[in-house]
C-alpha cells in the first residue's frame, strides 16, 4: 500500500471517546471578567446528593426525636399532675370511708342507747368488733393505700346489712313497746281530789273497815272521764252498787274500771285511746257524792291505781 494512502487512513481514524460522564459548571461573572468552568464527575454529584439526602434525613430524624421527647416530657408532666390528683382523691376517699365506718359505729352505739332508754335488752353485734378493727387499721398515720381503702369499704359494707337488720328489729321492738305503753294505764281518769285511797279504809256506810279495791276521785258532776290507756270497751252499763260502769280491756294483762258515772259515752266493743272521753262523773249506785271510782287490774289482780298516776 502506498505510504500516502496509509497515512490518510491513519488520519481519518476516529479518536476514542471517553465514556465517563461528567458535568461542567460554568461561572459567568457580571463584571466582564473571563468566565470560569469546573468539570464535575458524576460520582461526585451522586456522592453530594447522597450526602444531602443523608443530612436531611438525619436532620428530620433529630427533629422528630426532639418533638417526640418534648411530647413525652409534656405527657410525663401531665401524668405527674394526674397522679398527684389521684393520690389526693385516694386520701380523700380513705377519709370518707373512715367516716362511713365511724357513722356505722355511731349507729350501733345509738341503737344501744335507744334500747337502754326504752328498756329493751341490748344486743351484741359483730359489726362493732369489725368496726373497731377497721378503726385501729386506719389510725397508722401513713398515706392510705388502695388496699386499705378496699379493706375499710369492705368492712363498712359488711356492717351495713347487720346494722340495717339491727335497726329494723329495733324499730319493730320500739313500735311494740310504744303500743304496749299506749295500752298500759297511765295518768288520772279525771282531775280532782282523792277522797278514798286504795286498800283498807273506814267504811263510808257505817262502823268498821273494808278493803277498797280502787281509788275515789271527787269531781263536779258532769266532768268528763277519760280513758287512761288504749283498749277495747268490754262492759258499758249498770253494775249494782257501782252504778253506771265502764270497763276497758287494754291488753297486755291490763283492765281498768270507771264507776258511779252519770252517763256512759261509749258502748261495748268500742275502741278507745288514752285521753278519749268515755263517761261523765256522777253519783250513781252506792255513792256519797259525785266522784269516779277507778280501778286498775293486772293479770286478774287489782292494783293500786296511784302507782299508775
Amino acid at each position: 500500500m502506498p505510504f500516502g494512502s496509509w497515512l490518510n487512513r491513519f488520519r481519518c481514524r476516529p479518536r476514542p471517546v471517553n465514556k465517563t460522564r461528567a458535568f461542567t459548571l460554568l461561572l459567568v461573572p457580571h463584571s466582564g471578567r473571563l468566565s470560569k468552568h469546573m468539570r464535575l464527575p458524576t460520582w461526585l454529584l451522586k456522592a453530594a446528593a447522597l450526602s444531602l439526602v443523608l443530612f436531611l434525613g438525619g436532620l428530620s430524624w433529630l427533629g422528630y426525636d426532639y418533638f417526640r421527647l418534648r411530647a413525652n416530657e409534656q405527657e410525663l408532666a401531665r401524668l405527674k399532675i394526674v397522679t398527684r390528683k389521684q393520690a389526693q382523691q385516694i386520701e380523700s376517699l380513705a377519709e370518707e370511708a373512715a367516716q362511713v365506718q365511724e357513722r356505722l359505729l355511731e349507729v350501733d352505739e345509738l341503737d344501744a342507747e335507744v334500747r337502754a332508754l326504752v328498756g329493751l335488752p341490748s344486743r351484741s353485734d359483730p359489726a362493732r368488733a369489725r368496726g373497731a378493727a377497721a378503726r385501729s387499721q386506719g389510725g397508722s398515720g401513713r398515706t392510705p393505700a388502695v388496699e386499705d381503702i378496699q379493706t375499710t369499704l369492705k368492712t363498712a359494707g359488711e356492717c351495713i346489712d347487720p346494722c340495717k337488720k339491727l335497726l329494723q328489729g329495733l324499730k319493730e321492738e320500739v313500735e311494740q313497746e310504744q303500743r304496749r305503753l299506749a295500752h298500759v294505764p297511765s295518768g288520772r281518769p279525771v282531775q280532782g281530789t282523792v277522797t278514798s285511797p286504795f286498800g283498807v279504809r273506814r267504811s263510808p256506810w257505817g262502823r268498821g273497815t273494808e278493803y277498797h279495791e280502787g281509788i275515789d276521785i271527787a269531781a263536779p258532776s258532769g266532768t268528763a272521764i277519760k280513758a287512761t290507756g288504749a283498749g277495747t270497751v268490754v262492759f258499758s252499763g249498770w253494775r249494782g252498787g257501782y252504778g253506771y260502769v265502764i270497763e276497758i280491756d287494754h291488753g297486755y294483762g291490763y283492765k281498768t274500771v270507771y264507776a258511779h258515772n252519770s252517763k256512759n259515752k261509749v258502748s261495748r266493743g268500742s275502741s278507745v285511746r288514752r285521753g278519749d272521753i268515755i263517761a261523765y262523773v256522777g253519783s250513781t249506785g252506792w255513792s256519797t257524792g259525785p266522784h269516779v271510782h277507778y280501778e286498775v287490774i293486772y293479770q286478774g289482780v287489782k292494783k293500786n291505781p296511784a302507782n299508775y298516776f
